[in-house]
């Protein structure tokens, strides 16, 4: 209850509601400023008064008076010296259940493991693709640097096309030469 209601006896308090009840909760206000009331305390009084009947607010005050004189009498004994030392300090020992806590300690160190092992595994099989992928390229690379070469030797070498023609390789750099030589005789 707030402090406003105490105020009142509860004579007074069954008297306002009767009057707020017998105009039909209409027209509070002009009861308000006619007892110095607040509108809410008025219906609240009002719907007291309907529910729990004219004992309402004597048994309210009653209540009000013995619980103030149980709190001021409050004696508190703790037969559990956890509980009384807890109270002493403030604080609660906490009784962790140890075997769960380490199953699922366990269990999560297990599935980062796990996590991380398919991380690496997945990073080994992207190299080993990827090698794959440019060892069969570098073959294509391979066989076209053989091609270049053998190439490359037939121009650079002496050799011998077909014997029965008579048609023989000479490097490049040497005909060059030879029609240079025959060129200034």
């Amino acid at each position: 209850m707030t402090s406003e209601e105490n105020k009142y006896s509860p004579e007074f308090k069954k008297k306002v509601a009767r009057k707020a009840l017998e105009q039909s909760k209409q027209n509070l206000e002009s009861l308000s400023e006619q007892y110095g009331v607040p509108v809410s305390v008025i219906l609240m009084w009002a719907t007291e008064l309907e529910k729990g009947g004219d004992q309402v607010f004597e048994t309210a005050e009653e209540n009000v008076e013995k619980e103030k004189e149980e709190s001021e009498n409050l004696d508190l004994s703790i037969s559990d010296e956890e509980v009384a030392s807890a109270m002493e300090h403030g604080v609660m020992f906490d009784n962790l259940n140890y075997k769960r806590l380490v199953f699922w300690s366990v269990l999560g160190i297990i599935l980062v493991i796990v996590f991380v092992q398919a991380l690496f595994e997945m990073f080994q099989y992207n190299e080993r693709a990827l090698q794959d992928r440019v060892s069969a390229e570098s073959g294509e690379f391979y066989q076209a640097t053989q091609l270049k070469k053998k190439a490359e030797e037939r121009i650079t070498s002496f050799g011998i096309v077909n014997l029965e023609e008579g048609t023989y390789r000479m490097p490049v750099d040497s005909v060059i030469n030879d029609m240079a030589a025959d060129g200034d005789n």
